[in-house]
């Protein structure tokens, strides 16, 4: 006669598992150990906290792209001027230098 109940620990919890194959049903064998958890509430109260950390790291890195793209714009600008400025100039490359 084949075995209709089954026990294994939960690969999660390590808590023992009874599986009944007749009735497709499996329960814990002591869910007692399962009190204690954090509430809800806390847990809501850590998301915001985490939510409020990250929404303050966001908004810094996008304040240093702004000003990194502010400076390396002025940058560009400063070179094209020089560039006009200085057209009578040859370009000196490298290898010319020998």
């Amino acid at each position: 006669m084949p075995k209709e109940l089954f026990v294994f620990p939960c690969p999660c919890c390590g808590k023992q598992i009874e599986l009944d194959v007749r009735t497709g049903h499996a329960r814990a064998l002591r869910p007692e150990d399962n009190q204690g958890g954090t509430s809800l509430d806390s847990l809501l109260k850590k998301q915001q906290k985490e939510s409020d950390r990250l929404g303050g790291l966001f908004e810094q890195a996008k304040d240093g792209h702004g000003k990194q793209k502010q400076r390396l714009d002025d940058l560009l600008e400063r070179a094209k001027d020089d560039a006009k400025q200085n057209q009578d100039e040859k370009l000196r490359r490298p290898w010319d230098l020998d």
